[in-house]
């Protein structure tokens, strides 16, 4: 009996197995594209590409905004900046000597000698804004 079951057994195994072994068609030609679907994110940034040829020459800036005022002190030593300029710094001689100011934009070094000798000052354009 033992040896009936085993066969009955292995005739249903063969028998599944070849269930699952249909004849396969011929393939048919592809149909139509179907329509679109929706679009998705933009992906990453590329790579940067190729650097671009120079680009035209701008027009001129302005002229220097510093004018630097050197004054041999022979018989005077004053130096005074222009109106719309603003004195920024002053000495006088080379060993630097603090300078007298007579006004907001003007210097004197006093007395006309060789350690007072050249009286330099530094004057900036500026430009008038109203607060």
């Amino acid at each position: 009996m033992n040896r009936r079951r085993c066969l009955a057994l292995a005739l249903i195994v063969l028998s599944l197995a070849a269930c699952g072994r249909a004849e396969q068609n011929p393939r048919s030609d592809a149909g139509q594209a179907g329509p679109p679907g929706p679009i998705g994110e933009a992906g990453p940034q590329g790579p940067a590409g190729p650097e671009g040829p120079p680009g035209p020459q701008g027009p001129p800036g302005p002229g220097s905004q510093v004018r630097i005022i050197r004054v041999a002190c022979t018989q005077s030593c004053q130096a005074a900046c222009e109106a719309e300029e603003v004195l920024l710094a002053a000495y006088c001689g080379v060993r630097r000597r603090p300078v007298t100011f007579l006004t907001e934009n003007s210097v004197s070094c006093g007395v006309a000698n060789a350690a007072n000798n050249p009286l330099v000052a530094v004057c900036v354009r500026s430009t008038q804004s109203t607060p």
